[in-house]
């Protein structure tokens, strides 16, 4: 038998400060559940897929738990097990007429993939498009990001793929899988209050023996706290460019186009120019946006982009948790169109100057400054802040109001918009002897962020899944092409650079023989 690890396994557990974060979060205009397009070769059979994730189910108990709800909002929600749980409730088969084009076929994707997830189940679905164009099977994920972020939702295609075309069994448990009995309103009520009053007195305990062990400890979350706030400021008072995409709350459409690049050649322009691959990676998404307004006609002169870069920052020991864990940073680069060597220097400046600051640390540090917010206080204001993000939304929809370059627009602050990297497998994974040929990832958007990038590293490329609202960008496809065209020229400076670097080598030794 195959020996997989599985996740950590509970009939119930409380979501954490950050996890349920993604569910006060959570609208009709701005669902947050985070996703994945596996593209797999020839025709997976449904009946087989379904055997082959059944099989598994086991392995991943959290899928087989829905959301429950805390009387007053005294605690945050928990997940318990669903007495109706059904795999045949979560996983769907969809027939693609035939000769749709890659366009058409996106587009019922999105069409999916825009709806929020049902609360009453297990917040989870899994779509497989039969009929594609050269004989391809597409998987569709949606998940919950309260289940999930994007490191831990690798972790989980670990388990629910596999790494060989013919896999090992996988052990099965030995009496079959029973939910627990549901709690009653009582029993969540006093259960509420004592996760409470034990989470204050545990976090007020522990400071005092962090106060008396470790000032050094001490001194350096003060630290980032002064960093923290000092850069929450500058969110709010720094002004960025004003784009189309951020001038409105979003409606539930979605949109997509995503691209494939060699992750070698991301190596080689790393080693041209320095740097890290994500630095040319915000290079070529950065210059790409900055080319798509300066082409619509909105003032970029002197303005500057700010990017909201999610940060991994969990330690070792939590590697094969689910949930988050995650940080931000903000690099901050102009948004006029450049060199686009040029910009990858600033870019790698900016990001070294974040990490010597210590930002991610900074931010995770004020985030859990969260915990001691009653969840009492959290739900109801971010219930009154989503609604009015919706209502806005839908007016704005059905006015048919659309920024324009000339329009009115308030001033804009925060960030531009969402580009998360994660770090995928390096070698080709498998469902039911099926490999799969590209995996492009799939990010949410909401309140006023109508255009968000996921990258996604799968097999030796690199995937980037570009997501708008139809409204505020209905032509992400020329977006992708801006940001195509900047790699582009990356990658010709890079061989030009390479050349010029291969012929100096000569002369250099014929000088030093002299």
């Amino acid at each position: 038998m195959a020996e997989t690890s599985a996740f950590p396994s509970l009939s119930s557990y409380r979501l954490s400060t950050q996890d349920a974060t993604f569910i006060y979060g959570d609208s009709q205009g701005g669902p947050l559940h985070i996703g994945s397009i596996g593209l797999f070769e020839g025709r997976i059979d449904f009946n087989a897929l379904l055997g082959h994730f059944d099989e598994r189910m086991h392995l991943v108990p959290r899928y087989r738990q829905r959301l429950i709800e805390v009387p007053l909002n005294l605690a945050h929600a928990m997940m318990e097990d669903d007495p109706e749980y059904s795999l045949e409730n979560h996983v769907h088969l969809h027939q693609l007429p035939d000769a749709m084009s890659e366009g058409d076929v996106l587009a019922e994707m999105m069409r999916i993939y825009q709806k929020p997830l049902d609360r009453k189940h297990p917040l989870w679905e899994l779509h497989t498009f039969h009929n594609l164009e050269g004989n391809r099977t597409a998987l569709l994920w949606k998940v919950h990001h309260c289940l999930v972020d994007g490191v831990s939702g690798v972790e989980l295609l670990k388990v629910m793929y596999d790494f060989r075309a013919e896999p090992e069994d996988i052990a099965q448990p030995s009496e079959p899988w029973v939910a627990a009995r549901p709690s009653s309103l009582i029993r969540r009520f006093a259960e509420a209050v004592r996760d409470r009053i034990q989470s204050t007195v545990n976090s007020t305990i522990n400071a005092a023996v962090e106060a008396v062990e470790d000032p050094a400890w001490v001194a350096e979350r003060a630290r980032q706290l002064g960093v923290a706030s000092r850069l929450i400021t500058e969110l709010a008072t720094r002004r960025i460019v004003a784009t189309p995409w951020n001038a409105t709350p979003v409606t539930q459409e979605r949109i997509l186009a995503w691209t494939r690049q060699s992750f070698a050649d991301f190596r080689a322009i790393r080693s041209a120019f320095g740097g890290s691959v994500n630095d040319v990676v915000l290079a070529m998404l950065t210059e790409g946006a900055a080319r798509y307004l300066q082409h619509h006609g909105y003032a970029v002169e002197g303005q500057q982009l700010r990017i909201g870069c999610p940060v991994n920052v969990r330690h070792k020991e939590e590697r094969s948790s689910l949930g988050n864990r995650v940080s931000m940073i903000f690099p901050t680069v102009p948004a006029a169109p450049m060199d686009i060597v040029e910009r990858l220097k600033l870019i790698n400046e900016e990001t070294e100057r974040i990490k010597a600051a210590g930002l991610a640390q900074a931010v995770d540090a004020m985030m859990q400054l969260g915990d001691a917010i009653p969840p009492s206080m959290i739900g109801p204001a971010a219930r009154a802040a989503t609604t009015m993000m919706d209502v806005a939304g839908w007016v704005a929809k059905w006015t048919d109001w659309k920024p324009r370059p000339d329009g009115f627009a308030l001033p804009a602050f925060g960030v531009n918009f969402i580009a998360t990297n994660v770090p995928g497998v390096q070698v080709p994974q498998y469902v039911n002897g099926h490999v799969c040929l590209d995996m492009v990832p799939l990010v949410p958007l909401g309140a006023t962020l109508g255009y968000g990038v996921a990258i996604f590293s799968y097999y030796r490329s690199l995937y980037f899944g570009m997501i708008a609202e139809p409204r505020v960008m209905p032509d992400v496809a020329l977006m992708k092409a801006f940001v195509d065209d900047a790699f582009a020229e990356l990658k010709r400076r890079c061989v030009g650079h390479s050349a010029e670097k291969a012929g100096q080598e000569p002369a250099l030794k014929s000088a030093s023989g002299a």
